[in-house]
Formats: C-alpha cells, sequence, structure tokens
C-alpha cells in the first residue's frame, strides 16, 4: 500500500512523538511504585499505536479505561485529525466506521487490539494503523477531615498524601493555631451581629405594640421577656429613637387616611339630609301639582277651560313627579357612596391591624431563631476551647485513611475498601476517606 508524502510525515512524527512520551511517562510510573504493562509488538505489516500519555491527566500503563473517561483516537491512514472520545456509562464509545464499541476495562494496548480486530473483521480496514491515547480521567474524590473536600485532577503517581494535599490538607480544630484564632473571633463576631439583631428585632416589637394602641411612644415593657437580658446589656437608645421615629410617621399616615374618610362620610351624610329635605319638599310639589291636575280635568269635563290648559298642567305634574324621581336616585347613589366608604374605613382598621399581628408573629419567630443561633454559637466556643485544652494535653494527632476503589469489570464490577497508609498509591476514580483516629 503506497501512502502520500503528507500521510508519511505524519505517520512518523505520530510515531516519534509516542515514544517521547512514553519515555517521559515510565519515568514518574515507576518512581511512584505503579505497575506497568507490556504492549504488543507491531505486527509484520504494520502496528497500531497504543498511547496512555494525555494531553492534560495522565493515568498508569495499567490503567483500565472506565466511564467518564476521554479518549483521542487516530487512524494514521487517513488524513483526518485525531478524534475525541468519551466512554459512555454503557461502557463503549463511537468510533469512526465501526460506531459504538465497548471497552470498558481494557487497558489501552488492549483496546487497540480488539479494535483493530474489529477494523479487520468487518473488512472496513486492510492494514488499520491506530492511535489511542487517554485525555483526561476519572477524578479523584477526597472526604472528611480535609480542608476543601471534593473531586480533584489525577496525576501520575499520586500518593494518600499528595491527594490529601490537593484538599488542602488535614483539617482539627487544633491542627492550626492561627486558623483556631481566626475561628475564635468568627464565632464571637456571630455572637455580636446576632445580640445586634436581637435587640433590633426587640425594639421592633415594642414599635408594634405601640401601633396596636396608636401610641407614639416605643414601651419597653413590651419587649419579649425571653430576650430583655440582651437588650439591658447594650445602648438601645439610638434604636428606640429611630423606632419612635418610623412609628410617628405610621401613625400620622393611618390618621390622615382615616381623617380623609371620615370627612368624606362626614360630607356624604349632610348630602344625603340635604337631599331627604329636597325629597321632603318635592313631594309635596308633586302632591299640589297633582291637586290643581284634578281641578282642571274637572273644569275641562264642565267645558270650563281648554284642552290646552289642562295639557299645561299634565306636563308640569309629570315633570315634578320626574325631578322628584331624580331626587329619589340621587339617595339611593349617596347611599351607596356612604356605605362605601365606611367599608374602606373599617378595611383600613382591620388590614392595618392584622399587618401588625402578621408582623408580631414574625417577629416572634425571629427572635427564637436568632435565640437558637446565639446557643449553637456559644457551644461551638466551647467545643473549641474543649479542643484547645486537649491539643495542650496531646498536640499529636493521628489521621485514618480509607480508600474506596472500584475493582472488576461489566456486570461484576464492585467496590473495594481498602485500609490506606500515606504513600499508598491513588487510582482514577478512587474515593479517599480520611478521619482522625480514636474519632
Amino acid at each position: 500500500m503506497k501512502f502520500p508524502a503528507q500521510t508519511i510525515f505524519r505517520i512518523v512524527s505520530h510515531i516519534a512523538f509516542v515514544a517521547t512520551a512514553t519515555l517521559l511517562l515510565t519515568g514518574p510510573l515507576h518512581a511512584a511504585g505503579a505497575s506497568t504493562a507490556s504492549t504488543p509488538s507491531a505486527t509484520a505489516s504494520g502496528a497500531a499505536t497504543a498511547s496512555a500519555v494525555p494531553t492534560t491527566q495522565a493515568a498508569p500503563a495499567a490503567y483500565r479505561v472506565s466511564v467518564g473517561d476521554v479518549l483521542s483516537f487516530d487512524i494514521l491512514d487517513d488524513a483526518e485529525l485525531p478524534t475525541s472520545l468519551t466512554i459512555a456509562t454503557d461502557g463503549a464509545a463511537a468510533f469512526p466506521l465501526i460506531g459504538a464499541f465497548k471497552i470498558e476495562g481494557r487497558t489501552i494496548p488492549e483496546a487497540v487490539d480488539a479494535l483493530r480486530s474489529e477494523y479487520l473483521s468487518r473488512q472496513l480496514l486492510t492494514d488499520p494503523k491506530l492511535s489511542l491515547s487517554i485525555v483526561t480521567v476519572r477524578p479523584v474524590l477526597i472526604l472528611g477531615e480535609v480542608r476543601t473536600p471534593g473531586s480533584f485532577a489525577y496525576y501520575p503517581g499520586l500518593t494518600v498524601e499528595q491527594a490529601v494535599g490537593l484538599a488542602g490538607g488535614p483539617q482539627t480544630a487544633m491542627s492550626n493555631p492561627a486558623d483556631r484564632i481566626i475561628a475564635q473571633a468568627k464565632l464571637r463576631g456571630t455572637i455580636e451581629e446576632t445580640d445586634v439583631e436581637i435587640v433590633r428585632e426587640a425594639v421592633y416589637t415594642a414599635r408594634l405594640y405601640a401601633q396596636l394602641r396608636g401610641s407614639e411612644k416605643v414601651d419597653l415593657k413590651d419587649i419579649p421577656e425571653s430576650v430583655k437580658m440582651y437588650v439591658d446589656e447594650v445602648s438601645i437608645g439610638p434604636v428606640v429613637a429611630i423606632e419612635e421615629k418610623i412609628l410617628k410617621t405610621d401613625l400620622l399616615s393611618t390618621k390622615n387616611q382615616m381623617e380623609i374618610l371620615n370627612q368624606s362620610i362626614m360630607q356624604t351624610e349632610a348630602s344625603l339630609t340635604i337631599l331627604d329635605k329636597l325629597k321632603e319638599q318635592q313631594e309635596e310639589v308633586v302632591a299640589l301639582n297633582e291637586q290643581v291636575e284634578a281641578r282642571t280635568l274637572a273644569l275641562r269635563k264642565r267645558e270650563l277651560n281648554t284642552e290646552s290648559e289642562l295639557s299645561r298642567v299634565k306636563m308640569a305634574t309629570s315633570s315634578e313627579k320626574s325631578r322628584l324621581l331624580e331626587l329619589i336616585s340621587e339617595i339611593g347613589r349617596s347611599n351607596r357612596e356612604l356605605a362605601n366608604l365606611k367599608l374602606q374605613l373599617e378595611t383600613l382598621k382591620a388590614n392595618r391591624e392584622k399587618e401588625i399581628l402578621t408582623l408580631l408573629q414574625e417577629r416572634e419567630a425571629t427572635l427564637k431563631k436568632l435565640e437558637t443561633q446565639r446557643q449553637s454559637t456559644k457551644e461551638q466556643m466551647v467545643l473549641m476551647a474543649a479542643a484547645e485544652v486537649d491539643s495542650s494535653k496531646n498536640e499529636q494527632v493521628s489521621f485514618l485513611y480509607k480508600i474506596d476503589r472500584e475493582t472488576g469489570r461489566g456486570e461484576a464490577k464492585t467496590r473495594q475498601s481498602i485500609e490506606a497508609t500515606k504513600v499508598t498509591a491513588v487510582l482514577p476514580g478512587d474515593v479517599i476517606f480520611v478521619s482522625i483516629a480514636g474519632l
């Protein structure tokens, strides 16, 4: 088979890169005590290249690829660039020409041999030259007594001690005196902040009771008994002054709204009084007009007046009756307006009282929460002080390490718990638990 000059140059460059990278990888792995697996030699017709060297992370030579690993795959016979593949949850990756092919649980050389056989069996390539390398492997998860637990990138030769270092090192109350001092200062600051919040909420509660009474002064007797001990220990003058300003503003606003509604009610009631008097007068006018109409009709029957005079009298009576109906309608509208104004006034009072009572409930819940938070912080300070006493007796703290590691392949895959030391080698996907001896 003949290849273009470009392809030949590309093959030679890739083989040189793989050989160099393999030499770089082998040194750190032997230094860390990692085991290596031998790779098959190239066939006479053309060898496939199995490279375990990644661009950002690396795994031991005997590492078996697993779900989540990212691989770089290239068919050296073509002019296409290398393809990035991810091992799916079913253990397979989508390879060019053959599609999904399961390689989970295989080493890189084993995976290359299996892929080469697959290409040959399907008669897709006559003499496939393949390159497969690991780009990224599963991260290492570090949990327990470390400063920053979480997942961290794996690199060759990683030990338990180095992994714990990636997580910020072991964490104990007495591991670092400076940290202990900072933690104590933070706890004291939290207690002081909580005390300030308790005072503010307590005076707020007293102001709400004053609003209910309609008073312009905050009475400190309204402060809940459970928090009076905190209020008595601080100067609350400025807090009370601000709350009384809020109180006066609220009372003034409510008073103005109620006065406007009361004035509108009084004006509407006065208008109704006038309308009632007008109605009485109009009823008298209508009655007189009806009497005039009756006399005019009697005279007309006796032909003592004209038809036009009778019509004029009837029109006058009808006009006065219409005026009476208008007054009755106006009285109805005014009554409805009066009822609406009274409803607005009662709604204003009810809503204000309901809002204040709701706020009182919220203040009660907030005060209980703050008291609990203060007590919890105080207990933390006590525990930290006790730990400090213990540390003065025994400065040596021992840590225990345990590795939860995935073993097996396919359906036989299980997780194994391993007792580890600081120098135990870590593999991709390991979960490291750090604990304090004796706790």
